[in-house]
């Protein structure tokens, strides 16, 4: 399967399917799951973190990146994981956090020592107990060593040292070129190399831009990425890797093979699939001026490289579409993301139009914790998730006709249209491809892809097709407003 035809389900394991009824989801769970992910046409995967965790920032904090944390199962559960997403024809990834670990991490424990040994260096400290350095996010007085660690997100997620582009403070910053800070490029190439070993096909990469510090223009990042990926990608020349970048100009440089589109003002997604833009959101009377120059210029940028725009519905990190969108406005967005070019990646849940649960904040998630709430397969006990009759560890949320049951049997419903939609990508080599072409006329936009043609009818106006519809979002041949449809040319 080449790149081009991959379209991601992402998991968040905590919350998708609980195999043992402890009220948390597991890796068996998910195997459990995979003929359901397969019905809908889905053929890669995409696991949030499992590593043994004390899960400050929902297992972003890695305690151990060679160990499956025991709420999830063990590693012979993902093994077996693995084996049987293969054995349907289907790929795996999982989260790489690259940039840090957790303040309970083994090795960073030792570095945390007052003597020198050999991981003094594989993370960044400086040489004071005083804040004197306040551009910089330093935590001290948790260990013996003389100083302060740098944290890479929350207090809780030691950077490890990547070194730094610029020096500052030369006593204690190391240049990303010195050979003490390649200790934290060996360190994560091992940790590549176990699971590719295992049998994953590659990995997301947390805060892939986050590596190198001082490093304002990415230079020295994208430097440290060419010299990983000319390691690992000479042992697994087929391996997979997606970024958590969301700049494709700086990640395609670094060797990127994805690079995720989120929740930023600087991209078209945005204005697609989120209210908050000062472009404005298009679904809702925003400008398309921006929405379409963005488009044709990263396309074309992806075409030159050779490589992808993620697609994302959301993510672990991000407010689910249905609390904002209704039901045509989701499936204009699902349209889009089905047949532009680059990857979609769909988040669990979306599909049968979950929304966000305003729930107190667990595992660091704080409001995404909300995105987070279980999936929910059926009317039954705690939605189908679990049998347990202990409280969920996280609870579920607005059940009724909300879950895949209900929402399978109703043919007019979302994921229907994005079983549809997979089906229509798979079988059209042209929404695959790179070429695109993008016109717009009074809030009427036409996409070409070669011989098919999709028409997105943001107007207040009524619009007549006539020719041969292969797909209608209103299962009719008139096209509404705030609807649109596949044409074969």
């Amino acid at each position: 399967m080449e790149n081009k035809d991959l379209i991601f389900y992402e998991i968040y394991p905590t919350s998708f399917y609980d195999s043992n009824n402890d009220g948390t989801g597991d890796l068996n769970g998910i195997t459990i799951k995979l003929d359901y992910i397969k019905s809908l046409g889905f053929n890669a995967l995409w696991i949030n973190p499992f590593y043994l965790s004390p899960f400050k920032d929902g297992g972003y904090d890695v305690k151990d990146f060679f160990e499956v944390d025991p709420r999830f199962g063990n590693k012979s559960d993902l093994i077996n994981l693995i084996k049987e997403v293969h054995r349907r024809d289907m790929k795996i990834i999982i989260d790489l956090v690259a940039g840090h670990a957790s303040e309970e991490n083994k090795e960073f424990l030792l570095s945390a020592k007052d003597e020198k040994n050999y991981y003094s260096d594989l993370f960044i400290w400086n040489n004071s107990t005083w804040d004197l350095e306040p551009n910089y996010k330093l935590i001290s007085g948790r260990h013996e060593r003389f100083g302060n660690y740098l944290v890479n997100f929350f207090s809780t997620q030691p950077a490890f040292n990547y070194g730094f582009n610029k020096i500052e403070y030369p006593s204690w910053q190391m240049s990303y070129k010195d050979e003490r800070t390649f200790k934290a490029r060996n360190y994560i190439l091992n940790v590549m190399r176990y699971y590719l070993k295992m049998g994953v096909d590659g990995f997301r990469v947390d805060m892939a831009d986050s590596l190198v510090k001082n490093d304002d223009d990415k230079t020295a990042t994208i430097e440290v990425w060419n010299y990983l990926f000319d390691k690992i990608r000479s042992e697994y020349k087929d391996a997979i890797f997606v970024s958590e970048w969301c700049n494709p100009y700086q990640s395609f440089s670094a060797g990127f093979d994805i690079d995720f589109l989120l929740s930023d003002h600087r991209h078209f997604l945005t204005s697609l699939t989120r209210h908050f833009l000062d472009e404005g959101d298009i679904l809702k009377g925003g400008d398309l001026s921006y929405f379409i120059n963005n488009m044709r210029e990263l396309f074309s940028y992806m075409k030159e490289k050779k490589k992808f725009l993620g697609l994302i519905s959301g993510n672990h990190d991000t407010e689910r579409l249905a609390t904002s969108h209704n039901i045509n406005e989701l499936k204009l967005i699902y349209l889009f993301l089905f047949t532009l070019p680059g990857i979609p990646f769909i988040y669990y849940g979306d599909e049968i139009e979950m929304k966000h649960a305003y729930i107190k904040s667990k595992d660091g998630g704080y409001q995404r914790t909300g995105d987070r709430t279980p999936m929910q397969w059926s009317n039954d006990k705690n939605a189908g998730f679990s049998q347990t009759d202990k409280p969920l560890y996280l609870p579920v949320f607005e059940v009724d006709h909300t879950n895949v049951m209900e929402k399978l049997n109703n043919k007019d419903s979302l994921i229907h249209v994005i079983k549809d939609l997979i089906s229509i990508r798979k079988s059209y080599p042209s929404l695959t491809s790179f070429d695109i072409e993008i016109n717009e006329n009074n809030r009427i936009i036409e996409i070409v892809r070669n011989d098919i043609k999709i028409i997105i009818n943001l107007s207040n106006e009524e619009i007549k097709i006539d020719d041969e519809i292969i797909y209608n979002l209103n299962k009719g041949n008139t096209i509404l407003p705030i609807s649109g449809a596949i044409l074969k040319k």
